[in-house]
């Protein structure tokens, strides 16, 4: 036997030995499988959507002048409250005024004539038609110192009403032209709400006496971060869809409360709830993953969820399967608030899978 097997020979021993002492491997653990739960909320509290919303005055104006000319006289500045007939602004009038006296300077002629004609016509010096047609001179004459005089008044911008300035986007000694905003005026006292319903959710509404947005619908709003809400009523809407949102612009309109100040460009939540539009009262919908909805019953052709008990169990629930919402998917069945649902992986398990609730691990 060679000196080096010799040798080694221990080694080799010893190490058989601690291979032998080896524990056997462990049987696979029939471990229960992790899933993912959601519990089911109130019935049909998806039904309650909240609607993003701005606030506008119900009576807003933009003042602008009929004519162009500079600017010579600003009286207004944003947050002032002004009178009816009140002078906002008023431009350059020279022109308007040279217009005017030479109007007048025409009609006084024109008078003039028609008096001397009518004297002349008594005693028949001049024909019935001169004198019309010095008549017919008169008029045109007035009639163009009337619009002389109408042109002076444009000069002028003046307070439609009792209100607030709101924007003043002009500068004194500025070039203004026709029908360039100068100035901003709202009224206070009833405010507007404005926001845009999808088309969805037009689409369900029931139409009283042939229009939509009836008395299906109670608007809630409420303002910026505050949780108070306040009813509204429906004041217009679009019967045309925006081409970008596909969208209608709903305008609410409700009194100024009087405890919170509310101003033009406000940001709203306007609130509905939608439960009024369900076809059937007596069947709650709910909105769950795609995922938690399995057709891997006995009949292909019933969806069903796994409903999780507190002993690790499963039991299938035969639901009928709606229309899929920015939600989830809607569905209906013997399903009840509070009922925890397997909300992902539910075609891969059965009644006989042995469970356990999926708990996120803290950091992740």
């Amino acid at each position: 036997m060679p000196v080096t097997f010799i040798r080694v020979l221990p080694g080799l021993i010893a190490l058989l030995w601690l291979v032998g002492c080896e524990q056997p491997p462990a049987a696979p653990d029939d471990s229960a499988r992790p899933v993912k739960l959601m519990t089911l909320e109130a019935a049909n509290a998806s039904a309650l959507r909240q609607f993003p919303a701005r606030v506008e005055a119900t009576t807003r104006s933009n003042l602008s002048f009929r004519m162009g000319g500079e600017l010579l006289e600003l009286n207004v500045s944003p947050g002032q409250r002004v009178s009816e007939g009140e002078v906002i602004a008023r431009i350059d009038d020279r022109n308007a005024q040279s217009e005017l006296d030479s109007a007048r300077s025409r009609l006084e002629l024109a008078k003039a004539m028609l008096e001397r004609m009518r004297y002349t016509l008594e005693r028949g010096a001049v024909s019935q038609a001169r004198f019309d047609e010095a008549e017919s001179e008169w008029r045109a004459a007035r009639a163009t110192f009337e619009q002389a005089q109408e042109q002076v008044t444009h000069t002028q911008l003046r307070a439609p009403y009792d209100g607030v300035i709101a924007q003043v986007p002009v500068d004194n000694r500025q070039i203004v032209q026709v029908q360039q905003t100068v100035a901003v005026i709202q009224q206070p006292g009833q405010l507007d709400v404005v926001f845009h319903l999808p088309e969805q959710i037009v689409q369900r509404m029931p139409r009283n006496n042939g229009k939509p947005f009836g008395d299906a619908l109670a608007f809630e709003v409420r303002f910026g971060g505050s949780n108070t809400p306040y009813l509204a009523q429906l004041a217009s809407y679009t019967t045309q869809a925006s081409a970008q949102s596909l969208a209608y612009e709903i305008t609410l309109t409700l009194p100024q409360p009087d405890d919170i100040t509310l101003l033009d460009g406000m940001s709203a939540n306007v609130r509905l709830d939608l439960s009024a539009l369900q076809s059937d009262a007596t069947q709650p919908a709910w909105h769950l993953p795609p995922e938690a909805v399995s057709y891997a019953g006995d009949d292909p052709d019933q969806a069903q969820v796994w409903r999780y008990d507190d002993t690790d169990h499963l039991e299938a629930v035969p639901v009928d399967v709606g229309p899929l919402t920015s939600n989830g998917l809607q569905v209906s069945g013997d399903l009840s608030a509070g009922d925890r649902i397997v909300a992902a992986g539910a075609h891969r398990l059965t009644a006989d899978t042995q469970v356990t609730p999926w708990v996120k691990e803290q950091g992740l």
